[in-house]
């Protein structure tokens, strides 16, 4: 263990070397993040200023939801999303072979290789809408808090399961950056209150593929509002994440080098 937090140790120091010798392009790439975070947001506060609105939901919980949403992703995607690129690139370039010769675990190496300074843009806008949001709501109880903390660590072993399927994916479906429209036109119902959607939907997203739970049952738990089925949902995440650590090595003893 010591080992492995010592790699991970090195490679975010040699990351932010890196990312401060092109400090105008870190900063400017941080921007982006920040706005390209907040135009929904932006989109769900000009929908509740026209008169329209999510039944059953203040603009301040609607805000809440996105932001726990961002905030999931702000944690993912530094830490372990990048595999998908990871493995995006070094699949098409014949070079993922590297990652089987050496002495570590090749899913920790893959996640290492992928750590991604760039996308602590996400935290930080995750960070500040949260903050914003719960400021316009009342305060929680510790509770409350306790069932955020534990909804939202499934939240995060959503997005893993959703980085293994999407980069298991590429050991044969080589070169293909559509696995990010899957997933963006997935998990983008998370932003949303569940309760807009129809009854199968709602089914569909929180027992079978728990998109609900990147954003909307822990921001429920936070309001208070104890969603339906929201500790079914937990269990169906960790079979959900387990799933996606079946498939993931299961495809990479398909993988043959050089793409597939």
């Amino acid at each position: 263990m010591k080992s492995l937090l010592a790699c991970y140790r090195a490679v975010i120091k040699t990351k932010l070397a890196e990312r401060m010798a092109y400090r105008t392009d870190f900063a400017i790439s941080v921007l982006l993040m920040l706005l390209g975070d907040f135009m929904i947001p932006l989109v769900t506060l000009l929908v509740y200023r026209s008169g329209a609105s999510f039944p059953g939901w203040t603009l301040q919980e609607a805000l809440l939801i996105q932001a726990v949403f961002t905030l999931a992703k702000g944690v993912a995607f530094p830490f372990f999303f990048g595999i998908v690129s990871t493995t995006l690139y070094h699949v098409r370039e014949g070079s993922f072979d590297i990652f089987l010769l050496k002495p570590r675990p090749i899913l920790f190496l893959a996640m290492m290789n992928a750590f991604d300074l760039d996308d602590f843009g996400r935290l930080i806008s995750g960070g500040v809408l949260f903050g914003l949001a719960l400021s316009g709501v009342p305060a929680p109880s510790a509770l409350h808090w306790i069932q955020f903390a534990v909804l939202f660590l499934c939240s995060l072993l959503v997005l893993f399961a959703f980085s293994l399927f999407l980069s298991g994916l590429l050991f044969k479906w080589v070169g293909s950056s559509r696995v990010y429209d899957m997933f963006d036109s997935m998990s983008m119902f998370g932003m949303y209150p569940g309760t807009i959607f129809s009854k199968l939907f709602q089914q569909l997203f929180t027992y079978v593929i728990p998109i609900a739970m990147i954003g909307f049952l822990p921001a429920s738990a936070l309001l208070g509002k104890g969603a339906d089925g929201a500790w079914l949902s937990m269990g169906m995440s960790i079979i959900f994440s387990g799933a996606g650590l079946m498939f993931w090595h299961s495809m990479l003893r398909n993988y043959t080098s050089a793409g597939g």
